[in-house]
């Protein structure tokens, strides 16, 4: 079988060396092993468990087979690949993934026996020059073929290691958000299969769903740190963030969302994780409402009098009409100049200056205002209470859906 790196329409450099070099070069093989092998020490080190008796049986075993498999192909005149070799080099790949490590070894070891074998090529006086050139190409044809199903094999295997990784990730924060927290020691082992550090306490993160004028908003998805346990093929996607109050925690949340958004909801601890969760939801459904403005890190601790406000509107609806009742009498452009006029005198303490700076206005037009109000609200407005519930009233009339009109 061809192997499909080979290229059908170039010439074989195998079927140009002459059959009996690979049986005249066989007596190199131990020697030209053993150097090869003290020549990857030297460039990897003495650090990565290769050196050990184990390791260097098993980089011998490699190297040997690899050497041998070339000379038996010029023996055979530039026949295809050695299946059995090349499969050899593929568990080598995959075992190399398994471990945690790249191929470097591999290809240390390529060029330190390419550099070797074409150094004790051109030394041999027996072999004619004409036959360098063709080995050479061999050479560089044959290490071709041996990385390319080294790579195969480390990819698949790593495709499927990380596959099973996050499959473990996956089912913890399923378990975490089915409250699965409230029990250490079966969180301990979800975590410890999946390498994660059960942290104090947690907080859910969201993406915005974007307000309903937004539609048609895209977002990337985010590069979330490592530590943070995400599903992105969950019905519902969302985010577990371990020690959000962490120093720094927060800053690189909103670093890696630059560009999109996400809602977070309270800090909790790991067994409470599902109440962050619908806090959660709470605040991303303001956002898609447009209550909330969605870009970046949407907090749910900076969004609670909205998040109040919102959960009984026909409450507070019933409480602003009780209270704004003054107004009625006003017509309505006349009505909204008086409102938003209030709340500012009532926002800066009943000082006329900064209420005309919120409002953009002479101060002598809020102080004109006021006394049309003290008329029309009378005492209320020396009422501590009253004062605070028309302040969180005034203040819901500015959040769309939260006063119902009736």
């Amino acid at each position: 079988m061809t192997h499909p790196l080979r290229e059908t329409d170039r010439t074989d450099p195998f079927s140009e060396i002459p059959p009996e070099v690979g049986a005249r070069l066989r007596h190199l093989v131990p020697p030209l092993v053993e150097e090869v092998l003290e020549g990857i020490h030297r460039r990897i080190g003495e650090d990565d468990g290769s050196t050990d008796t184990a390791g260097t049986d098993a980089a011998r075993g490699m190297l040997d087979a690899g050497v041998r498999g070339f000379l038996a192909r010029v023996e055979a005149g530039g026949s295809a690949p050695d299946e059995a070799l090349l499969a050899r080099f593929r568990a080598f790949g995959a075992r190399e993934a398994a471990r945690g490590y790249g191929l470097d070894r591999l290809h240390t070891g390529m060029r330190v026996t390419a550099a070797v074998a074409w150094r004790c090529l051109s030394d041999d006086a027996s072999l004619a020059r004409e036959w360098l050139g063709p080995l050479g190409e061999a050479i560089l044809l044959f290490q071709e073929e041996i990385g390319a199903v080294a790579a195969e094999g480390h990819s698949r295997a790593a495709s499927t290691g990380a596959d099973v990784f996050r499959r473990r990730r996956s089912r913890l924060l399923e378990a975490l958000l089915a409250g699965a927290g409230r029990d250490p020691a079966a969180v301990a082992v979800l975590a410890r299969d999946a390498r994660w550090r059960p942290p104090e306490r947690v907080a859910v993160a969201l993406p915005c769903p974007g307000p309903v004028k937004g539609a048609g908003r895209t977002a990337r998805s985010p590069a979330l740190p490592p530590d943070v346990l995400v599903d992105p093929d969950r019905p519902e996607a969302c985010a577990l963030v371990p020690d959000p109050e962490g120093p720094g925690r927060l800053r690189a949340l909103e670093r890696s969302l630059r560009g999109s958004c996400a809602v977070l909801g309270p800090s909790v601890p790991l067994g409470r994780a599902p109440e962050s969760l619908e806090r959660a939801r709470e605040l991303a459904e303001l956002v898609r409402a447009g209550v909330v403005h969605g870009e970046g890190l949407v907090r749910w601790d900076d969004h609670l009098l909205a998040l109040l406000l919102r959960r009984d509107t026909a409450l507070v609806s019933a409480l602003a009409r009780a209270r704004l009742a003054p107004l009625a009498e006003l017509r309505p452009p006349q009505r909204e100049r008086m409102a938003e006029t209030l709340l500012a005198w009532l926002e800066s303490g009943f000082n006329a200056n900064e209420a005309a700076e919120r409002l953009r206005v002479h101060p002598q037009t809020v102080r004109y205002r006021m006394r049309r109000l003290e008329e029309l609200f009378g005492a209320r407005l020396r009422d501590p209470r009253e004062r605070f519930e028309l302040e969180l009233v005034l203040r819901a009339r500015r959040l769309p859906g939260v006063i119902e009109e009736g």
